[in-house]
């Protein structure tokens, strides 16, 4: 058993998606659609592809001005093969799209915009990142890839750096699915940081993306917090209160979809399963407790082995409603969707595999 099943069997749960890597590079897209995407689907998983706008050589300074190069055209062929290889596995093992055996996907094209550290921020305006998610977009839709099958979800980091805002990035409500947001406390564990409590990392950003849209569904596409609040000794209480903390939020602000990094750093102990440190341990695994203590109500979604898509159509576009009364939040008539993030090809193989 991997260690993602093994989260499952701690947490009671089976996630119903993971979030899996790939880069703009032709020569990956052969093992991402017939290894990658296809192992997750395997595990009754829905693959959640964070997209990265890079190319072959997986690093990110080595491409400023990529989106320029994009609204040119340069990547158009790119594109269509990807869009194609999207489609085909979207259309499941029949190998033909809208019938009973059709797949579903999440894709969250160049995240974290917002920030300065990634290729598609560098070397241009936020005016052509947002042309060149639409030029994407627009490619992978004039190929009938409906919102059923394919979910776009828009990412941003949760503070903006640099000189542009996360809103100088919005590429327009009619071109994304999900509003999404990166989440970490980095505590003390880099110079310059502080231990900030979920509420002070979110209600800025989730403020602002009310006013960018009050009908898109909000997910948060990975988050994280270190153990070291002060110096360099982990404090597993206060790391356990961080988590409780944010499965309240998660509760309390009509977020549908979250993931936990559950991966390490040199200096970040960020697991709440099977890392150096936890408050319980279980067969072995040292774990956070206040992580599964949040996914004990029914308000999470599993996947349905019964529905050849794992999850309804109403599920998949955030619109988690129920007439049934069996998944209905106290407060809210919403399902939320869990899932584990793994970080890197390697680690992802080294879970799912």
């Amino acid at each position: 058993m991997d260690s993602t099943g093994n989260l499952s069997l701690w947490v009671g749960k089976r996630q119903a998606s993971i979030d899996i890597y790939t880069d703009w590079c032709d020569n990956s897209l052969d093992s991402f659609f017939d290894l990658d995407m296809n192992s997750v689907w395997n595990r009754s998983m829905i693959p959640f592809i964070t997209w990265e706008i890079t190319l072959c050589n997986h690093t990110n300074e080595d491409d400023p001005g990529i989106t320029i190069r994009i609204n040119n055209n340069s990547y158009d062929p790119y594109i269509n093969k990807f869009g194609d290889r999207m489609k085909n596995w979207l259309a499941g093992p029949d190998g033909i799209y809208g019938t009973n055996d059709d797949r579903r996907a999440f894709v969250r094209l160049g995240h974290e915009m917002n920030g300065n550290w990634y290729s598609w921020s560098k070397g241009s305006i936020p005016n052509n990142f947002v042309l060149a998610w639409r030029h994407t977009y627009n490619i992978l839709l004039n190929k009938g890839i409906n919102a059923t099958r394919l979910q776009w979800v828009w990412s941003v980091a949760s503070k903006d750096y640099g000189q542009y805002t996360a809103e100088d990035y919005w590429v327009g409500a009619n071109y994304t699915d999900w509003l999404g947001i990166n989440v970490f406390n980095a505590g003390s564990s880099a110079n310059g940081s502080k231990w900030e409590w979920p509420n002070e990392i979110l209600d800025n950003m989730m403020g602002r993306f009310n006013k960018l849209s009050s009908t898109k569904p909000i997910s948060v596409n990975a988050y994280a917090t270190v153990g070291v609040r002060t110096g360099n000794t982990t404090d597993v209480q206060s790391k356990n209160e961080w988590l409780r903390q944010m499965c309240d939020y998660i509760n309390n602000n009509n977020i549908k979809m979250a993931s936990y990094y559950n991966a390490d750093q040199p200096t970040q102990d960020n697991m709440v399963f099977g890392g150096t440190h936890g408050d319980v341990i279980w067969n072995n695994y040292k774990a956070y407790s206040a992580y599964r203590n949040c996914l004990q109500t029914n308000d999470w979604i599993e996947p349905n082995m019964n529905n050849p898509r794992l999850i309804t159509d109403k599920q998949f576009t955030g619109i988690l409603s129920s007439s049934t009364g069996i998944y209905i939040l106290k407060n809210q008539d919403t399902l939320k969707i869990f899932m584990i993030l793994s970080l890197f090809f390697c680690l992802y193989e080294n879970v799912i595999m």
